[in-house]
């Protein structure tokens, strides 16, 4: 089970709390400090990346933005959607494209290495 602390932002809702949310790959929970705030099987949970730092998740149908403190290892650990066409929020669809073109140039400019016994 991962354990990620962070910020929660209910939607329709002016405050905030200090989240814990575990993944264990079956179930979502969410902790508001030693409160349990509920459980959600992973597969009813619709979490995808806004920006760098937030998560929106949709949980029972209300939308939360989640502010982790590790990002990189929230979004590995419940599996977050990050679109990356070129009209997606992050717009990184042609900056992907670009440098994988840019390694694929380099690999095919680059001499082999034909060793000899």
């Amino acid at each position: 089970m991962q354990n990620f602390k962070g910020q929660m932002f209910p939607h329709g809702i002016d405050d905030h709390y200090t989240a814990t949310i575990a993944v264990d790959g079956e179930w979502v929970r969410v902790w508001n400090e030693h409160k349990r705030v509920g459980a959600w099987p992973v597969a009813s949970v619709n979490c995808e990346r806004v920006t760098v730092f937030r998560f929106q998740l949709t949980l029972d149908e209300v939308l939360h933005t989640f502010q982790p403190e590790d990002p990189a290892g929230f979004a590995t650990g419940i599996g977050a959607v990050l679109d990356l066409r070129p009209t997606s929020r992050f717009g990184l669809g042609p900056k992907v494209k670009a440098a994988k073109e840019e390694l694929a140039a380099v690999l095919a400019s680059s001499p082999t290495d034909e060793s000899t016994d």
